[in-house]
């Protein structure tokens, strides 16, 4: 789900930074994450939650410390643990669905619950993040699905906040409505499916792509798209 928004002159990187976490998962190379560190060197660092395939309090500690004027924003099961460098962490609330936003400069960063999909995950906090940069409004949605159960999408608001690019984990597209819901709870210019496992089936992931002319599919490390 790491994805690193640019453009050009300030940047944000979301889930970027964490270690290898199973066959299922990409993660960023010790290469991938020396450029992070020392060339791309985004402005903050975002984390949706705290699973090991979208955070790493050992490789964000060492972020920050070689970037000193960067800041990180997360739920407090990640936030807590970065108590000594306070004034550059920002902690995201997740007891109700309310919208925080952060002015970080030339970037605004936007948070709010979020849920995280599957019932054996209701206790973790998973945030999403609106990103306004250069004029855009970039959505990440961390693990979430439609949870129509809960009427999540309603609840959140999303489809009047403006959306450019919506990145969205490519398991929301694999109801046959998806392309409806899409458009009525969040209505985005363009849209990233992320989460995509190295070990998709070849067939499925041409399925999707067939199915989905217009979207981008991130399946590798370092593709770039250019909106």
């Amino acid at each position: 789900m790491g994805v690193l928004i640019s453009d050009h002159q300030s940047s944000v990187l979301i889930d970027g930074l964490h270690k290898k976490y199973g066959d299922d998962y990409l993660f960023p190379s010790k290469e991938v994450v020396h450029k992070i560190n020392t060339k791309f060197k985004p402005n903050a660092i975002l984390f949706t939650h705290y699973h090991g395939d979208h955070f790493s309090a050992s490789l964000s500690r060492e972020y920050l410390a070689l970037n000193k004027k960067a800041v990180l924003f997360g739920a407090n099961q990640i936030t807590k643990s970065f108590s000594d460098y306070e004034g550059r962490v920002f902690t995201i609330t997740t007891k109700d669905y309310t919208k925080q936003t952060i002015d970080i400069g030339k970037v605004k960063v936007t948070g709010l619950k979020i849920n995280h999909a599957g019932k054996r995950h209701v206790a973790v906090q998973n945030v999403g993040y609106i990103i306004k940069i250069n004029n855009k409004n970039f959505l990440h949605v961390g693990d979430t699905n439609w949870l129509e159960e809960i009427d999540l999408f309603n609840t959140l608001q999303l489809q009047d906040a403006g959306i450019d690019v919506a990145i969205l984990p490519y398991w929301m597209l694999l109801q046959d409505d998806a392309s409806i819901l899409i458009k009525k709870y969040i209505n985005p210019k363009k849209v990233i499916a992320t989460h995509i496992s190295p070990k998709i089936k070849k067939k499925e992931l041409l399925d999707l792509k067939n199915r989905y002319p217009d979207i981008y599919f991130l399946t590798a490390l370092e593709q770039q798209i250019q909106l």
